[in-house]
């Protein structure tokens, strides 16, 4: 069943309770002409039973509309949240590669835009309901008027509807192709977001985006959507113009014929021009309903890809999964991706390492060598082609790919910055958060209150100096740090490496770190170098008596420093 279709289904009787509401309304709006009509030829009537009648389907047909809408408006906004979390929890339950492979805009696009539309959609159905039941009821009238005319009535309505669905059958292919371009508008978007000082920066940088790539992208995408509305209006007019040539027809050709009387004329002119405002609202609705098909369609793909690579869980809780450090070991693993620029899949290994606890361990090489992969891979997050991992002698399967990945604190090259300590409990937890942001220079400029960063809006060195206090609170036995120094000045470059890693060394964490900075490679306990993709060198070093006195001058003069910034 599609997932639309199923979240819908969880207030189906809200929702039909809201479409007999709009069928009702409907249905009065169409006795209200009948009303009118009747009592305009009357000769003769009872006033007051006619008011009565009048002022109670008045009242249904607003009472009923009222309901009828505020369900459905109720139910379509908790259809989206529910969407959304679903799609969110999918999402979240993919694996990182396919994650990637799918691309943030496609994600966002569907998370937003395609949501957006199946709740517009979904929040027009009580009104086609009541302009639907309203036609149906005028219909009604209409053949008990005059069955003759009627049956006219009815050849030119079928002729007008084949006709709009011809025109909106050739609307659905640019409105595809318009939403695939949509996708790709997303992605430029956020290479302006995020790109927006090097677009400032370079003149023609800045017209070749603005001018070649999203221009012609805003274009395809306006292009696409005119042409699909385009043909809907033809469409729609089509049907307005089969409601004109029916009236003309009944005031000039068919109040000639015997049978037909002026009541019979009236009533059918009068009913036809009342059914115009449902009928031309119904065809306007249509488009949306159409949007919002291509909307699922593009839902159900995703959820299609997302649910054949869901990623599975022992179901353990994290503190439950949690466990002392240990000892990990890579056996012969192996794992194969594309590189950027290539065209070939490139492949890390086979790697055979050990890391144990209390270690310091530097993984270094040049660009693509393999290194950030490596730490996917150790952290989880990749799962390898071959070769096993285990931790203190468990192999690491599918089912224990999660709680492994509690084990690991990480700052990843990458890292994304939460605005509070989502997740993280305990005891002191602002004051403990506080401790780290006065040891990293961070508590001019950042406060926590109940978890929450006063602001995250800091240079990019900063940004990861917060990035490791989240890190450092999180207190795993395992932390993994990628290129964590590279945008740090001198002091807390030398901090980090002398200082902080010494800390979490001493606490029996295994640490990690991807660097390039080699003078610092004499800390190590293990230093890994890869050339593509293979392990080059993986050297156990001893500190020197030179190098360790170095280590102690340089942390005399970070204390000596700190005290007079």
């Amino acid at each position: 069943m599609d997932i639309v279709f199923h979240l819908i289904g969880r207030s189906r009787i809200s929702i039909l309770f809201a479409v007999i509401m709009g069928i009702v309304s409907g249905l009065g709006s169409a006795a209200l002409i009948g009303l009118i009509n009747t009592e305009l030829h009357a000769t003769t009537s009872n006033i007051h039973l006619t008011i009565l009648l009048f002022v109670s389907l008045g009242v249904v047909v607003i009472l009923s509309q009222i309901f009828s809408t505020i369900i459905i408006m109720r139910a379509g906004q908790t259809a989206a949240r529910d969407l959304r979390l679903q799609l969110s929890h999918r999402i979240i339950s993919a694996p990182l590669r396919l994650l990637q492979q799918l691309g943030a805009p496609r994600l966002m696009a569907n998370l937003t835009e395609d949501v957006a539309v199946l709740v517009e959609s979904f929040q027009l159905l009580p009104q086609m309901c009541i302009n639907i039941s309203w036609v149906l009821g005028c219909m009604f009238y209409l053949g008990w008027l005059s069955w003759q005319l009627f049956m006219i009535v009815l050849v030119v309505m079928l002729l007008g509807i084949l006709t709009y669905q011809l025109g909106t059958r050739s609307a659905i292919k640019p409105l595809r192709a318009a939403r695939e371009q949509n996708d790709t508008l997303f992605a430029h978007f956020r290479s302006l977001i995020y790109g927006i000082k090097e677009i400032k920066l370079h003149h023609e940088r800045k017209k070749a985006f603005l001018d070649d790539v999203l221009y012609s992208t805003a274009e395809a995408y306006r292009q696409g959507i005119i042409s699909a509305m385009t043909l809907f209006i033809l469409a729609a007019m089509a049907g307005t113009a089969c409601l004109y040539f029916l009236v003309g027809f009944i005031l000039f050709v068919a109040s000639n014929w015997e049978t037909i009387t002026k009541e019979i004329v009236s009533g059918f002119t009068l009913t036809l021009l009342y059914m115009m405002a449902p009928l031309t609202t119904i065809l306007s609705d249509l488009p949306t309903f159409s949007r919002a098909k291509v909307a699922i369609d593009k839902i159900n793909h995703l959820q299609k890809d997302l649910t054949e690579q869901t990623e599975v869980s022992n179901g353990l809780k994290p503190a439950e999964a949690s466990v002392s450090p240990g000892k990990l070991e890579l056996i012969a693993v192996t794992h194969q991706y594309i590189r950027e620029g290539d065209d070939h899949k490139f492949t890390l290994g086979p790697l055979h390492l050990t890391f144990h606890p209390g270690e310091l361990v530097f993984i270094t090489g040049g660009n693509g060598s393999g290194k950030s992969t490596l730490g996917l891979l150790l952290v989880g997050l990749y799962s390898p082609e071959s070769g096993h991992i285990k931790l203190n002698g468990i192999e690491i399967d599918d089912m224990m790919r999660e709680s492994y990945r509690q084990q690991f604190a990480v700052v990843f090259s990458d890292f994304y910055l939460f605005e509070s300590l989502l997740g993280l409990m305990g005891e002191n937890l602002d004051h403990k958060a506080r401790t780290y942001l006065t040891e990293l220079q961070l508590d001019h400029k950042v406060t926590v209150n109940e978890g929450v960063f006063s602001s995250v809006e800091l240079s990019q060195g900063q940004r990861k100096r917060l990035a490791l206090v989240t890190a450092y609170l999180e207190d795993r036995p395992f932390y993994v740090f990628d290129e964590w120094a590279a945008d740090q000045d001198p002091l807390f470059k030398e901090l980090f490496y002398t200082v902080i890693l010494k800390d979490l060394k001493s606490r029996g964490k295994t640490v990690i770190v991807i660097t390039h900075d080699n003078h610092y490679f004499y800390l190590a306990d293990q230093c890994i170098r890869l050339e593509n993709g293979q392990i080059a060198e993986n050297i156990p070093f001893i500190v020197s008596s030179i190098h360790l006195n170095q280590s102690k001058k340089g942390i005399a003069a970070i204390k000596h420093a700190r005290e007079h910034l």
